[in-house]
């Protein structure tokens, strides 16, 4: 066996610990929603992989993902997300963006700071589907993004460096 192969194989045995190390916060908004509903959670496979290919492709500006989508929920008027993950979340999460449309539809992000990155809880229902999202963000990364998203979103370059003319 060749030691690329090797790293492989080491990888995809370290992804899955790595996944489960943190994601309690995450599971027991999943479990409330889930028993709350009486609706079952769809988790994209793998995810510990997807986890680290986010790293990847980010340059290590987002890591640690966990996602849980509800199809076919229909949460009623009085329902509020906010309160529900303030509740299974804990003192450590602060409340960051909660909007609530006459419709029905809300969306919701806690935060937490983590280090030098900063760990987001993202929920987003549009009145028949609810995502669930929690990933840890590079604080510097972020900043940069706060500062300007336009440029941010459109050249990728999170290394601070201007690109070299060619």
């Amino acid at each position: 066996m060749k030691i690329p192969e090797l790293y492989a194989i080491a990888l995809l045995m370290v992804a899955p610990a790595i996944g489960c190390a943190s994601g309690h916060d995450f599971d027991r908004v999943v479990s409330a929603v889930e028993h709350r509903y009486a609706v079952h959670a769809q988790r994209v496979p793998m995810m510990g992989l997807v986890s680290i290919c986010a790293w990847g492709v980010s340059r290590g500006g987002v890591k640690d993902m966990h996602i849980a989508e509800f199809d076919h929920l229909t949460l009623d008027k009085d329902d509020d997300l906010s309160r529900l993950m303030r509740e299974k979340l804990g003192g450590q999460w602060q409340p960051f963006v909660s909007d609530h449309e006459a419709n029905g539809q809300q969306d919701v992000i806690y935060v937490q700071p983590h280090g030098d990155s900063m760990r987001m809880f993202i929920a987003d229902y549009d009145g028949n589907e609810l995502n669930l999202v929690r990933l840890e963000v590079n604080g510097e990364r972020l900043e940069q993004w706060i500062h300007n998203p336009a440029k941010s979103a459109r050249s990728h370059n999170y290394t601070g460096k201007s690109p070299q003319p060619q």
